[in-house]
């Protein structure tokens, strides 16, 4: 419409008659804003300012909606953080972003259920605990320490949580600990439950073992070293006789296997192959040429690579033919039939294609051992030491340290060639040190029957956010079709006991549903599962217990394991959600919680009940300094949450989070990025502060005079702020609260600050009261509309703004906000735009020239844009000074000429006159009066 105003605008300019000075004052006829909400507060004022708020407002808030909010309710369940130390900014984006997540549907008018917990047991609390106890404890001075530091640690987290205005009924009988007696006993029972139905079973199985925790570790427990260093071992083992093939008559016949694990072979039961492979038998070069070597075929020139050891081929020969093979055991001599198995993990990718199979340290030799009915044989212990049944030169020694060399010393010749193999190796998460596989009893849950029915529950669970969710959904199925079982079972003592009991004689599992309710019995009584160590078993089995157990005191024992904090957090669901189905519509926790919570949570509750415990998964990233490093007290790149809050306060921290915690998987943490949310934060106090000025121009806050104003730009506002909840809506339930951000701050600055309130400065200031209160309704609807928006982000600034707004003393969340449809006005924002598109080349044009002094004479291009635009000026071919089109346009006269052009065509005119001294508007040259006659009206009125 306004595509060649460059070509086409003419101006004019004569020269300007200055008006005389008045040395009267109007500033006490003027409507300038008043407020005594301050435009920014001193660090201390601003303490004390959140101290006063947190208490007197959003302490109540969680109590004021459920029971005011409407149903139905939406239910988030809080992951548990662990009780384990100070909080930090990890802690700082999870909660914040849960807070902003429960506000957000609160200002909506809806009710939520939020129970805040924490995770009270497990080895991070254990270390922490017992770090400066010397010498042995006891099991149960362990446990008394343990949760001594957990009860203090909550505190303080609590305390902290609360201080960031975390939404949430605080009271002891309102959060959850996993250590607490309901808790436990719920715990108990659904054990119990599982172990009925043959999920729950006790068995001898390689795991991941951590020495220096000396426990069994589950996968969420893993970290991996992605420089580790092993040995690259290729091994050779002496073949009994290769049948069927002639070229190996005579000769001395090894199979060559590639290992990184020297330390397990004297576990070692067998070597498996693949039948669909080819292999070949090779002669190496300074071996004797009596010696035949059988390694895949495909592998031939890797090894060769590797090894630099040009090898001469002398026949080939199909893995079926393998079968009957046997061989010695390379260090235990006596053993000397050893057998070769077919196995499809067997691979051409990587070593020789054939694997050393030793099933106490290997998952897939495991399975080989169950086929084949093979030994377990473990010569490892807790500590990962060789235990006594180890070949005696490497008793008592270390697998990780000693181990390997001692083997690779004794192998002697065997050893056919030996490098370092730097890899990714897993590593315990919390000491950081090597993990090893073990055989050992444990206790599994029975995730094959479980991963069909979960995989079905997932797909049917939203993830957030969006642009990851397929990618996400797709790496937790394929983490959960990996997942061979889950051992539920540890040998700490800081946890909830596994509440089994075994024969003596045979080690079978006593377990009945009169033990778990005499169990639970005794945990309500005495507040605590400790009474499992004081209590010898003659003390903790009734008679009438033992007579349902079927059992003599004497012929039992008690177990020793606990279970695993996965499997505590993991059945939070059925402990803490009451009367929602035990559903939550929201699990909101960091990435890594795919292999950790959410997928603990979803096995048991599949195993439960078959469905899962949560409608949608939102999932953040994790805090990185500006160099994208992990922040860790090492590098001394880390920056508290208190520390922020002390300084730009709490927020400038939570602006922080809704700005860069949802978008990105590493999320940077600056002084740069929190100066900045800082500042945009008093950008947006600044709007609030003008606008409670504003309001409190009318006392009686009239908004319903906005609906009766004829006034386009008021309407244009009104049909912007519809909009403006609406887009607002639709990126908080997508959890884009980025762009929430980036949308509050466009929108204040553009249709709030950039337009209507610079463009209703005059009849703001200087108009009639009806002109006032129109103003004042429509800028309250505004202002009503940006506290809806901000509050979830910053609930401290929005009951401060409140405070000043309504003197009721009511805060904010006691209200609810809603647009009206009767706002929608699709012909005023047509109108209005059409005035901003010619308000924009009139800027243009007009350079330094005081707009209230130029005439602009319009000749439109379209009889379309001709109708828009007479609205607002009334009449076609007049020149008019006190239109609706002057106002926008902020000149003094406005012509629309009803001749229309090729192009619309503006012409600029510069008025010689005096301006008003009280609205330096319009003119005084057709009045004697002292002000123009819309001022001098109104001034006459007011006395």
């Amino acid at each position: 419409m306004l595509r060649a105003f460059n070509k086409l605008l003419v101006q004019r300019f004569y020269s300007v008659k200055t008006a005389k000075k008045d040395a009267k004052k109007y500033t006490d006829t003027i409507n300038l804003p008043k407020t005594k909400f301050p435009n920014r507060l001193t660090q201390g004022k601003r303490e004390e300012q959140e101290r006063h708020i947190l208490e007197s407002k959003l302490a109540a808030a969680y109590a004021y909606q459920q029971q005011h909010k409407q149903q139905p309710g939406f239910v988030l369940h809080d992951g548990p953080p662990y009780a384990n130390g100070q909080l930090h900014m990890g802690h700082a984006v999870n909660k914040i972003l849960k807070d902003i997540t429960l506000r957000q549907r609160v200002a909506h008018g809806q009710q939520v259920n939020y129970i805040p917990g924490w995770d009270c047991h497990g080895l991070p609390i254990e270390l922490k605990a017992t770090n400066a106890a010397t010498g042995e404890q006891s099991a149960l001075q362990i446990r008394q320490k343990c949760r001594a530091f957990a009860l203090e640690t909550i505190t303080s987290q609590q305390q902290e949580f609360r201080s960031w205005g975390i939404l949430a009924s605080w009271q002891p009988e309102h959060i959850y600990l996993t250590f607490r007696p309901d808790f436990i006993a719920n715990q108990l029972h659904m054990f119990h439950k599982l172990f009925k139905s043959g999920l729950v079973y006790r068995d001898l199985k390689p795991v991941y073992w951590s020495p220096s925790s000396k426990t069994a570790l589950a996968e969420a427990e893993l970290e991996y070293d992605a420089h580790f260093k092993s040995p690259s071992l290729y091994v050779r083992f002496a073949l009994n006789a290769l049948p069927a093939v002639p070229a190996a008559e005579g000769k001395r016949i090894y199979a060559l296997v590639w290992t990184t694990t020297p330390w397990t072979l004297p576990s070692n039961q067998a070597i498996c192959y693949n039948s669909s492979l080819e292999y070949v038998l090779v002669k190496l070069p300074q071996r004797s040429t009596d010696e035949l070597y059988l390694i895949a075929a495909a592998l031939l020139e890797d090894f060769e690579r590797t090894t630099q050891l040009q090898c001469e081929p002398v026949a080939r020969l199909p893995g079926s033919t393998l079968s009957a093979c046997s061989y010695q055991h390379p260090i235990d001599k006596t053993q000397t039939g050893l057998p070769f198995f077919e196995a499809s993990h067997v691979q051409d990718s990587k070593g020789t294609g054939l694997v050393h199979t030793a099933p106490a340290h290997g998952p897939d030799d495991f399975l080989i051992s169950l086929a084949q009915q093979l030994p377990v044989k473990c010569f490892v212990d807790e500590a990962g030491i060789y235990t006594e049944q180890a070949p005696e030169f490497l008793r008592g020694q270390v697998v990780l340290e000693q181990g390997n060399p001692l083997v690779l010393q004794h192998l002697g010749e065997d050893v056919v060639h030996v490098s370092q193999f730097e890899h990714s190796y897993p590593i315990d998460w919390r000491t950081k040190q090597p993990v090893i596989i073990r055989a050992s009893e444990q206790w599994f849950i029975n995730t094959e029957r479980l991963k069909a029915p979960a995989a079905t529950a997932l797909e049917q669970v939203e993830i957030y956010p969006r642009v990851n969710a397929e990618a996400s959904k797709k790496a937790m199925l394929t983490q959960l079709a990996k997942r061979p079982y889950w051992c539920i079972s540890r040998q700490r003592a800081w946890g909830v006991p596994i509440p089994v009991l075994y024969r003596k004689d045979n080690k079978q599992v006593v377990l009945h549903e009169a033990l778990i309710e005499h169990l639970c019995s005794l945990l309500q009584q005495q507040g605590n599962m400790d009474f499992w160590w004081s209590t010898p078993l003659e003390e903790l089995l009734p008679a009438a217990l033992l007579e349902q157990l079927d059992c003599k005191v004497e012929q039992l024992v008690k177990g020793s394991d606990i279970f695993d904090i996965w499997f505590d957090s993991g059945s939070t669901w059925s402990a803490v959600l009451k009367n929602e189905q035990q559903v939550a519509d929201l699990y909101l926790e960091g990435y890594d919680q795919f292999t950790g919570w959410f997928q603990s949570s979803l096995l048991t509750s599949i195993a439960a009940r078959n469905c899962a415990p949560y409608k949608a998964l939102f999932v953040h990233g994790f805090t990185v300094d500006e160099e994208g490093h992990k922040m860790s007290k090492s590098l001394g790149n880390v920056i508290s949450p208190k520390d922020i809050t002390k300084k730009y306060g709490t927020d400038a921290l939570r602006w922080w989070v809704a700005s860069h915690g949802t978008q990105h998987m590493s999320i940077t943490v600056s002084d740069k990025l929190l100066h900045q949310a800082a500042e945009n934060l008093s950008k947006v106090r600044g709007t609030l502060r003008y606008l409670n000025g504003v309001l409190s121009l009318s006392s009686t806050q009239q908004l319903s005079a906005a609906g009766q104003d004829e006034s386009y730009l008021n309407k244009y506002l009104l049909h912007s702020l519809l909009d403006f909840e609406q887009e607002i809506q639709r990126l908080y339930n997508a959890y884009e609260y980025n762009r929430v951000v980036a949308s509050i701050q466009t929108f204040i600055a553009n249709q709030v600050s950039g337009i209507y309130v610079h463009l209703i400065k005059d009849r703001l200031y200087c108009g009639n009261q009806q002109q006032l209160q129109a103003i004042v309704g429509t800028l309250g609807h505004c202002y009503k509309q940006l506290c809806k928006a901000l509050w979830p982000i910053t609930p401290f600034l929005i009951e401060e703004s409140w405070s000043y707004y309504d003197g009721t003393g009511s805060a904010f969340h006691e209200h609810t906000v809603h647009a009206l449809p009767t706002w929608r006005n699709e012909q005023a924002a047509q109108i209005v735009n059409t005035a901003l598109d010619i308000k924009r080349a009139v800027n243009q044009q007009a350079g330094d020239v005081n707009s209230w002094q130029l005439a602009v004479s319009i000749n439109c291009d379209t009889l379309e844009q001709q109708k828009l635009l007479l609205p607002l000026q009334g009449q076609l071919d007049v020149s008019l000074n006190n239109t609706e089109l002057c106002e926008l346009l902020q000149v003094g006269s406005v012509n629309v000429q009803s001749k229309l052009q090729a192009s619309t065509k503006l012409e600029l005119t510069t008025l010689q006159q005096a301006l008003c001294p009280r609205c330096r508007r319009f003119s005084l040259e057709q009045t004697q009066e002292e002000t123009c006659l819309r001022c001098a009206d109104i001034l006459n009125n007011k006395l």
